[in-house]
């Protein structure tokens, strides 16, 4: 899925603003596209870019801990109101499926600072 950030710079509302914060992948650009000189530029350009990773993986570490105390609340009421137990338990497992995501996000970012911290084009 390919999104035209140039429009949600531009934007100035919540759900924009949202992806701006959380999502570092905005940041970089294509380095398959153009001619050699051209992608000798972005990946400069990327690599530059890189020095804001850390922040993205301090919010997205953040946001892992809180799914996962979510989850754990979750649990335990669970585990509390046995008459709730179907309903808590099914909010758990989605609180899980997006700690997992939160967690793909954040090995992802580290990754993508390794590889432009170490790899030199």
């Amino acid at each position: 899925m390919n999104i035209d950030v140039s429009n949600i710079r531009n934007d100035r509302s919540l759900p924009s603003l949202l992806y701006l914060y959380l999502w570092p992948l905005w940041i970089f650009e294509n380095v398959n596209a153009g001619s050699f000189l051209e992608r000798a530029a972005a990946y400069r350009r990327n690599r530059s870019k890189r020095v804001y990773l850390p922040g993205y993986t301090a919010k997205w570490t953040v946001i892992f801990g809180m799914l996962l105390a979510m989850l754990a609340a979750l649990e335990g009421m669970a585990n509390l109101f046995a008459s709730w137990k179907f309903p808590f338990t099914l909010l758990a497992c989605g609180t899980g499926i997006l700690a997992i995501l939160a967690f793909v996000v954040v090995v992802m970012t580290i990754a993508i600072y390794l590889l432009l911290t170490h790899w030199e084009f």
